[in-house]
């Protein structure tokens, strides 16, 4: 028992080691933090700190990873992928990619102890296996947190999309322009819904300087949704061609309420087939638990 207390504690001597040794400096640190945009990502931050008392007090772990990661030579390739997953998640935390990574490695960490504490304390004994398990659960399990923030952010914008275009058709066929249109949509939304997340960072961009099309082209780009990538790309051609907004906006609301419908059809007639596998199952375990003991008892002979 000694024995095996004094090597848990050299392994967590060890590990704080190999992890001190992993840490930036406090210059890095600073220089990361310099690094990170502001605006919105900076406020949607704040808001967390003031909702999620977790990722408040773990931040700084977070902070020194990712400063330790930012210094690193990652692939291209991943952040790429990394950056395109967070963004359609809606930057979950107001994280940037490197305060992902680094809150995975944190999280990873904790995680990996919590599994060797409570090892110890229901076996007494070590388990290497049970810890490397922990260690590969906590790497795995932000970006599987991450995937599900993607999937849940995509139906609100599609759900939401064809109201909020009914919206801007009001507000356009009334004499507003569009990004006037916009602009009140936003400023009177109580919702704080995913789609005018979007539409607040679209306007953003374009106080910034960059134009119409290009800001509306990043907002698809950011949410990867089909039904608003076919919005812009409608948007985008009418003022090429010259046709007017309102119309434009009217024809597709009326087209994602048309697709809805038909998927929603499409699901009904999907559900019978799809349920007709758990429905077999539960009426033979019905019919087994009525008459097993019946079967039973004629197999034996013992029925008369």
């Amino acid at each position: 028992m000694i024995y095996e207390l004094g090597g848990y504690v050299l392994f967590f001597i060890a590990f704080f080691i190999v992890v001190y040794a992993f840490l930036p400096s406090e210059k890095q640190v600073e220089e990361f933090k310099l690094s990170l945009p502001g605006g919105h990502l900076e406020n949607k931050k704040q808001r967390i700190f003031e909702e999620n008392a977790f990722v408040r007090v773990t931040y700084p772990l977070t902070l020194m990873f990712a400063a330790k990661a930012g210094g690193m030579r990652i692939p291209e390739k991943y952040l790429k992928m990394l950056t395109r997953r967070i963004e359609s998640a809606g930057y979950p935390y107001g994280f940037t990619p490197y305060e992902f990574i680094g809150f995975t490695t944190m999280v990873s960490i904790l995680i990996t102890l919590f599994a060797a504490f409570f090892n110890y304390s229901l076996t007494g004994d070590a388990n290497p296996v049970f810890l490397i398990v922990a260690f590969v659960f906590g790497n795995v399990f932000p970006y599987f947190f991450l995937a599900n923030q993607s999937d849940m952010r995509k139906i609100a914008i599609y759900k939401d999309l064809p109201y909020k275009l009914d919206v801007l058709t009001m507000a356009v066929e009334a004499g507003l322009d569009f990004l006037s249109a916009i602009r009140r949509m936003v400023e009177r939304d109580t919702t704080g819904s995913p789609l005018i997340e979007e539409f607040f960072q679209f306007l953003q961009e374009v106080r910034m300087g960059k134009t119409k099309r290009d800001a509306l082209n990043d907002m698809a780009r950011r949410a990867d949704v089909e039904a608003l990538n076919s919005v812009v790309s409608a948007i985008v051609q009418a003022e090429k061609m010259g046709t007017p907004v309102a119309q434009v906006l009217k024809v597709q609301a009326e087209s994602l309420r048309i697709s809805r419908s038909q998927k929603a059809e499409k699901a009904a007639g999907e559900a019978s087939v799809k349920i007709m596998f758990p429905l077999v199952f539960i009426l033979f375990s019905t019919i087994l638990i009525l008459f097993g003991g019946i079967i039973v008892k004629w197999m034996r002979g013992e029925l008369f």
